[in-house]
């Protein structure tokens, strides 16, 4: 039985912060940590928390066939 698995509408499945591009940092602001991330500054998505997407109950998971 295969699990369901929805893709990250924010990241599109990368899990990278869309405002600093996985960077952690802002480009126009030099020293500042970027504040969209999950945890700042860590570069991932906020919306998935890094992982790439939703399981069933819509909890943030990652495929389990990547």
């Amino acid at each position: 039985m295969e699990k369901s698995y929805r893709i990250c509408p924010h990241c599109k499945g990368t899990g990278k912060c869309n405002a600093c591009h996985g960077q952690g940092r802002l480009g126009l602001q030099k020293g500042k940590i970027c504040t969209s991330c999950y945890p700042h500054g860590s570069g991932k998505c906020q919306n998935c928390r890094g992982m790439g997407g939703f399981d069933a109950a819509g909890k943030p998971a990652s495929r389990e066939d990547a």
